[in-house]
């Protein structure tokens, strides 16, 4: 190979790449981008209209037609299922009840899976395979029962199966897309799930999703359970029934469910150890958000414990806080019950007088407040400050780290 048809085989893939990218194009959007002149960017256009890689619909406009990468293999016929029918443009354009030109264009965007029409019998230049159309409504009878038997198996608790039976036939279509692959990608970090999500479209077409659209819903199943999963416009049927779902499967955050058994172990460990949230991650081969977010659950539960039995003491014996400030402006009040010191950052209300705190019982205070003076701060403790010095305390009152991730395991049930 010479070192002209180099350069120009060079050229011709930097067009491709560009044009992939832009679609519909003409000569001058592209000749800011490369370094070569007119003429020569023209010549490349023409060698590439020859070689149908892309194609001319106007006089200065360009369209991208390269179908290499979605294009399939002659297979060799045999008993074929419903996963391997191949239809005519006009045939998809009835099903789907949409203009044919609306279907070429999701072929030339390689939304559908295509390949050459050899069938002398079908008219058309492509075949369109079903099972890329992607659409939950047109499956036979046979594919929709194997689904709804494949999806049960993903549910976690039988509110979830019924949400299930009363979506509308694209929520359930969302509700296996997306249960699928959060049961595909557990223990997944971001570099492996990136790759996975380009790679799983082409084994399985109702699995395609991005990115960004994959990371948005299984923050909102975390928070919101299944109903975050559906899309606004295809809800479930019986609206009025969605809060009292919703507390139910709020019970435990759906975190737990993204994460595998040891991996909770792991991160409770980490916990008692205080290695941040961050290290903990890569420890647990798991990502920091969700690592976050069971430090921010673990933390809330063992202040809320805390805050119960300063509660049960303050109604029988309501006392005067001493009043201490954190981080220049965040004001906490320090409550001493039986030799435990107990915060809250509102004072407690009671219709009983409040009495003063004893010598002994203000000595212990400040002896931990001084403790918890001396801890290192961060901005981002501000929002839940309280739970953070909560964590403090119950480490003071119980260093062992047995005795800890007893007490962690006796707050969360898993």
């Amino acid at each position: 190979m010479t070192m002209l048809t180099q350069k120009k085989l060079n050229l011709q893939m930097k067009i491709l790449k560009i044009a992939k990218g832009l679609n519909k194009f003409t000569l001058p959007d592209i000749l800011p981008m490369l370094e070569e002149n007119e003429k020569t960017i023209q010549k490349a256009l023409n060698d590439l209209e020859s070689l149908s890689q892309i194609k001319k619909i106007s006089s200065t406009e360009y369209l991208y037609t390269n179908f290499k990468k979605c294009v399939n293999k002659h297979v060799p016929t045999t008993q074929s299922s419903d996963s391997d029918i191949w239809l005519t443009i006009s045939e998809v354009a009835r099903l789907l009840n949409i203009q044919e030109e609306t279907v070429k264009r999701n072929c030339l965007k390689g939304n559908y899976i295509v390949k050459p029409n050899k069938e002398p019998d079908l008219e058309g230049k492509y075949l369109i395979k079903r099972s890329s159309l992607k659409l939950y409504d047109f499956l036979e009878d046979s594919e929709r029962r194997a689904m709804d038997k494949e999806v049960k198996k993903l549910f976690h608790n039988k509110e979830e199966e019924r949400l299930y039976v009363v979506a509308s036939d694209r929520g359930k279509e969302f509700i296996y897309r997306y249960l699928k692959l959060f049961k595909l990608t557990e223990g997944m970090n971001c570099r492996e799930l990136r790759s996975f999500l380009e790679i799983i479209p082409l084994k399985n077409p109702k699995l395609k999703v991005s990115y960004s659209a994959f990371h948005s819903k299984r923050k909102k199943y975390q928070t919101e359970g299944i109903m975050g999963i559906f899309p606004k416009y295809f809800m479930p049927d019986y609206r009025e029934e969605e809060p009292k779902v919703r507390r139910n499967l709020n019970r435990l955050p759906k975190v737990y469910n993204l994460a595998t058994t040891e991996q909770i172990e792991i991160i409770y460990k980490c916990f008692c150890f205080g290695i941040p949230a961050s290290q903990t991650a890569k420890i647990a081969n798991i990502g920091n958000t969700t690592t976050e977010t069971f430090y921010q659950y673990i933390r809330a539960k063992i202040f809320d414990k805390q805050y119960q039995e300063l509660v049960e003491h303050f109604d029988s014996d309501p006392q005067i806080p001493q009043v201490r400030i954190f981080m220049n402006d965040v004001s906490i009040c320090l409550y001493c019950y039986n030799d435990n010191v107990f915060i809250t950052q509102k004072p407690l209300k009671s219709k009983l007088p409040q009495r003063r705190q004893q010598p002994d019982e203000v000595k212990e205070a400040r002896r931990l407040y001084n403790i918890l003076y001396r801890k290192k701060f961060m901005a981002s403790m501000r929002k839940y400050l309280e739970n953070h010095l909560a964590v403090f305390l119950w480490k003071e009152l119980n260093p062992n780290f047995e005795d800890q991730l007893n007490l962690i395991y006796e707050m969360i049930h898993i």
